[in-house]
């Protein structure tokens, strides 16, 4: 069970995701995984992050396009993350985010319901 289950919904994205998926990739801490639902984009998103051959990075393709709310309930039945953070397909984080975030759950001792 990876630590992170990061949950990014994405459409026609293509413009910003490579950054994206850079920050992640870029985190100080790495036991994470990466669920990206694909809400049925018509430019080259999916392209772009099948050229990741990282094991961590699940890619979903929805069916129909459903929306971001759709795409992110797609990714949580996916998750098997002791803690869930939220990352949209057009932003980006600092290196040290991950580790921050874990360090401050742990520290809290924030617990899943």
């Amino acid at each position: 069970m990876p630590e992170v289950s990061i949950i990014t919904p994405s459409y026609n994205t293509e413009k910003y995701i490579q950054e994206t998926i850079s920050s992640v990739l870029s985190q100080t801490l790495t036991d994470w995984e990466w669920i990206i639902t694909d809400d049925k984009s018509s430019d080259k998103t999916t392209e772009i992050i099948e050229q990741h051959k990282d094991s961590r990075i699940i890619l979903i393709k929805a069916e129909k396009n459903g929306g971001a709310g759709h795409a992110r309930n797609l990714s949580l039945e996916k998750a098997s993350g002791r803690f869930i953070t939220f990352l949209d397909a057009d932003d980006f984080w600092e290196p040290n985010f991950l580790e921050e975030m874990v360090n401050f759950m742990k520290k809290e001792k924030a617990e899943i319901a």
